[in-house]
């Protein structure tokens, strides 16, 4: 073996070295970088405290869409009770205590997306920007359709028609699709973020 040959053997050896630090350095930095990007995401802002308040980031997405004096919470008559298959009876949102008249607030910005009878009852429904619809029975609003709402704005009042609950209450549904109903209830309140064992 001559001595050219000895150093391009070399040469190649080195290379493949200097290949493999720089894959070991890679391996190394993704880790690090993992590892932070842990850190920021279970960091103190975004976790309980220890005397059991919930931090900012944890705030409630709606609001009541019915004001009750003081900052108590509205009565509901009857609570959310979503059925196991869709064409099962159910009930699909809450009714809230209020009365002809009651002023109505738009729980989260959003915009209205109708407003009108549908199968003789009176109805507004709400489209918010997280594809969530809100729906208000009986209802009526003077707003055209399409009319840009922010949170705790007035869009409308308790009054018309509803086989539901007529003069005592407002029936309110949360729809996520077609035929996927959720309770507006655990929209409001905040909730507590915590991480659970494996």
């Amino acid at each position: 073996m001559n001595h050219e040959d000895q150093r391009k053997r070399l040469f190649i050896r080195r290379c493949h070295e200097e290949r493999r630090r720089m894959r070991q350095n890679n391996i190394a930095a993704a880790a690090i970088v993992l590892i932070l990007s842990l850190i920021v995401a279970v960091s103190p802002q975004s976790v309980p405290r220890a005397d059991g308040s919930v931090d900012a980031g944890c705030a409630a997405a709606f609001i009541w869409p019915v004001r009750t004096s003081g900052s108590a919470d509205p009565s509901l008559t009857r609570i959310f009770d979503n059925p196991a298959q869709p064409w099962l009876p159910g009930h699909r949102g809450v009714d809230i205590a209020a009365g002809t008249g009651a002023r109505l607030v738009s729980p989260a910005d959003g915009h209205i997306v109708f407003s009108g009878k549908v199968a003789a009852k009176d109805v507004v429904s709400i489209r918010h920007a997280n594809g969530y619809t809100t729906t208000y029975e009986p209802s009526v609003s003077s707003l055209p359709r399409g009319t840009a709402l922010r949170q705790g704005q007035e869009f409308g009042m308790v009054k018309g028609h509803s086989d539901h609950c007529d003069a005592t209450c407002l029936h309110w549904g949360l729809k996520t699709g077609a035929q996927s109903y959720r309770d507006p209830v655990h929209e409001i309140h905040k909730r507590r973020i915590a991480l659970k064992p494996l």
